[in-house]
């Protein structure tokens, strides 16, 4: 394992999660399931898995849907539902967990009370979300350059795309739902790199494919205002975007660092 990956805190993350009975897991902002598979892996033990997702754009319909067929045969279900309106009984989960969504929500207050209205009594609360300060390298900074220029973009769109929330902002959120057994990790990598088998590669953020994905991700979003009706708002993102691709092209990009958070009701 890298170095700079095992001193992280990921694998931390990954043993920490390794002592959870998750039992029935509820996911929000669930996407195309990518935390459930996280989950799956690490885990004590599990019974089942719901997704629920707003799908806000396309794209996350499609997500959606191929996360239903990539885990069709697998205790995993899936629902296009709005978070601030969970339909499910009171208690009806032994886990709730959000993973990189808290600046997707318009209202995250409300979300939360209703996540913390499904979950039973004494079960796990998991948040987890990337911050936009702290000591975080170059490629990290340019990352999120690029993620908050897609977050203007969503919005012009009418989707709910909010700026990187900052490392106290999630605190205050965590401090806000009153967990007993409260517990916080600060790590630099996803968990999920742990089961990466290009690993080692992205331990460079001037790796080729890592490049070639930001890239491509930035020509990607910058298609989706090609219509927009006001050209000079149209115009200014897509140069924006150019010199984001210049300035990842100099210093690479990683993802953003991250806090974990888990406790109980």
């Amino acid at each position: 394992m890298p170095k700079g990956f095992a001193a992280s805190n990921a694998g931390k993350i990954a043993k920490r999660l390794g002592s959870v009975s998750g039992g029935k897991v509820l996911d929000v902002g669930t996407a195309g399931g990518g935390f459930i598979d996280t989950l799956m892996r690490t885990l004590k033990s599990y019974d089942s898995f719901v997704g629920v997702d707003y799908c806000a754009s396309s794209t996350s319909k499609a997500e959606m849907e191929s996360a239903k067929k990539r885990f069709e045969g697998k205790p995993v279900r899936f629902f296009e539902m709005n978070a601030e309106d969970l339909k499910f009984e009171n208690a009806s989960f032994d886990t709730a967990c959000m993973s990189h969504s808290l600046h997707h929500l318009a209202k995250i207050d409300r979300v939360l009370a209703e996540m913390k209205r499904v979950l039973k009594s004494g079960g796990n609360f998991i948040l987890q979300e990337c911050y936009c300060d702290g000591d975080q390298t170059e490629a990290q900074k340019a990352d999120e350059l690029e993620h908050e220029w897609e977050a203007r973009i969503d919005s012009l769109l009418g989707v709910t795309h909010n700026k990187t929330l900052t490392k106290q902002r999630i605190m205050d959120i965590a401090g806000s739902l009153k967990l007993s057994e409260l517990e916080v990790f600060d790590s630099a990598h996803p968990i999920d790199c742990l089961f990466c088998k290009r690993r080692n590669e992205c331990k460079d953020p001037k790796n080729q494919a890592t490049l070639h994905n930001s890239i491509k991700d930035i020509d990607d979003a910058a298609k989706r205002i090609e219509n927009q009706s006001d050209p000079e708002i149209r115009n200014r993102l897509i140069e924006e975007g150019k010199r984001i691709k210049e300035t990842i092209e100099a210093s690479g990009s990683a993802p953003a660092s991250y806090l974990f958070i888990i406790g109980r009701t």
